[in-house]
């Protein structure tokens, strides 16, 4: 009734979404960069965050939370940010340069993210509008949301998906 009413805060709100579990619309990743076994920063794991928000953008919109193991266990992003960003503010603006070059600033408005505070862990909300145009990874790579994963869709898949979803481009 409070989510409903708007009334949760985003701590509240983002412990509701854990307790739910992954779906086509709320997909947790443990951190944006870090390789949690290597302790180093891999770009692979950067595009793992990037196709799912691609794929809520060209589906139904979603929720993606980073700082949350598939298990729903809250890790935190503190060890990320301290490595690699110094403070919260550098990790956000390095998240938003990520946006800008892989995603494309037109998407700007289609998505919404800040650091929430949940018991001293800082989780990574993004909240992603399904968009009314085709989104690309690198203006390469066409993803959607099928239940909860996120698949590349390619040749006439593609072709149809595009014309189906958005029939005024």
């Amino acid at each position: 009734m409070f989510e409903q009413l708007n009334l949760l805060s985003d701590a509240d709100r983002i412990l509701s979404l854990i307790r739910k579990g992954e779906s086509k619309t709320l997909e947790f990743k443990e951190t944006l960069l870090l390789d949690v076994k290597k302790k180093t920063k891999e770009k692979y794991i950067e595009k793992s965050v990037l196709k799912t928000i691609v794929g809520f953008l060209n589906t139904d919109g979603g929720t993606l939370l980073v700082g949350v193991s598939d298990d729903g266990v809250i890790r935190g992003l503190q060890d990320e940010i301290s490595r690699f960003h110094k403070n919260p503010d550098k990790f956000l603006l390095h998240f938003k340069n990520l946006i800008k070059t892989q995603i494309g600033e037109e998407f700007y408005p289609d998505i919404n993210y800040r650091n929430v505070d949940i018991s001293g862990k800082s989780v990574l909300l993004v909240e992603c509008n399904a968009t009314n145009r085709p989104c690309w990874l690198n203006r390469k790579e066409f993803y959607v949301r099928i239940n909860p994963a996120t698949d590349l869709l390619e040749g006439p898949k593609l072709v149809e998906y595009i014309s189906r979803r958005f029939p005024h481009t």
